[in-house]
């Protein structure tokens, strides 16, 4: 599997056998921070590619891409990340939940803001 980092199309892929199996999409937030801080919009990984690292991996590729140039990375959960709990990998990769909102998306599932801080 090879992770393509396209800064202009503000996307990582994740490639096997020629195939995009995975993306990561980011964007600058529109504030008075001059690009220091970065947010994680979306992390897909096809069906059958799931529970095999791969979002840990783009998410690195992402965050050490990033190192020195970013002071904060933030992404909120969606709806899925919610339901199969999967939030956990942001914890594990050392980012902290900063705030939680009970149901966001429907009675019952909410969703959470999760930060890491890059840069001192």
């Amino acid at each position: 599997m090879e992770i393509k980092f396209l800064q202009k199309r503000k996307k990582i892929i994740a490639v096997e056998n020629g195939k995009v199996i995975g993306h990561l999409r980011f964007n600058y937030p529109n504030d008075h921070s001059n690009r220091r801080n970065i947010n994680i919009d979306d992390i897909y990984i096809k069906q059958g590619q799931r529970r095999k690292g791969i979002a840990t991996q783009m998410i690195q590729a992402f965050l050490g891409n990033l190192k020195g140039k970013i002071v904060w990375a933030s992404l909120w959960t969606n709806e899925e990340m919610e339901a199969n709990k999967t939030y956990g990998l942001y914890k594990k990769l050392g980012f902290e939940e900063l705030a939680h909102q009970p149901d966001y998306y429907k009675k019952g599932i909410g969703t959470r803001l999760f930060v890491k801080r890059l840069k001192e």
